[in-house]
């Protein structure tokens, strides 16, 4: 049986929540962005900072005030792009794998924190559902609120 439309907007509405949660509580710890420049730099290797912000789905301006403050901190490496002598390339160094590593178990701890007193099938219970949300959603999300955008623009939105 599927869902309802009131099921369903509880759900958006505890995603919206939770979201909003983690927005608040990181900002004050850490600056978002600039852990998703390491974290891609990480995942992808020496990538191109116009590529990451694509992926961030942030302004490039954004990621090239990060890249620098990263850069002096000795957490990334920038380099000239062979290919294009126009463009740069930044790479992780062993310090910023660092920082990704401190950051991932700081994660792991504050959320251990939080679900202290669940069981071990409640955790790995809303761990398959988180994945799977996060699969159906890069499936068909972004489509999805391409089309609505489309559709309805909100005042608040338009520039």
């Amino acid at each position: 049986m599927q869902a309802s439309k009131k099921e369903i907007a509880g759900l958006a509405a505890s995603v919206e929540r939770m979201g909003e949660a983690l927005r608040r509580g990181t900002a004050r710890a850490y600056d978002p962005v600039r852990v998703g420049v390491l974290r891609v730099a990480a995942e992808r290797g020496r990538v191109r900072p116009g590529e990451v912000a694509e992926i961030l789905d942030v302004l490039p301006s954004s990621v090239t005030r990060h890249v620098q403050v990263l850069a002096e901190l000795g957490h990334l490496v920038v380099t000239t792009d062979p290919s294009d002598r126009r463009a740069s390339l930044i790479e992780i160094t062993e310090s910023g794998r660092e920082q990704m590593r401190q950051f991932s178990q700081a994660g792991v701890e504050v959320f251990g924190a939080v679900v202290a007193d669940w069981s071990a099938a409640d955790v790995q219970t809303l761990t398959a559902l988180l994945e799977r949300l996060m699969a159906d959603w890069a499936e068909k999300g972004t489509e999805q609120q391409r089309t609505y955008r489309a559709k309805r623009r909100f005042g608040w939105s338009e520039t």
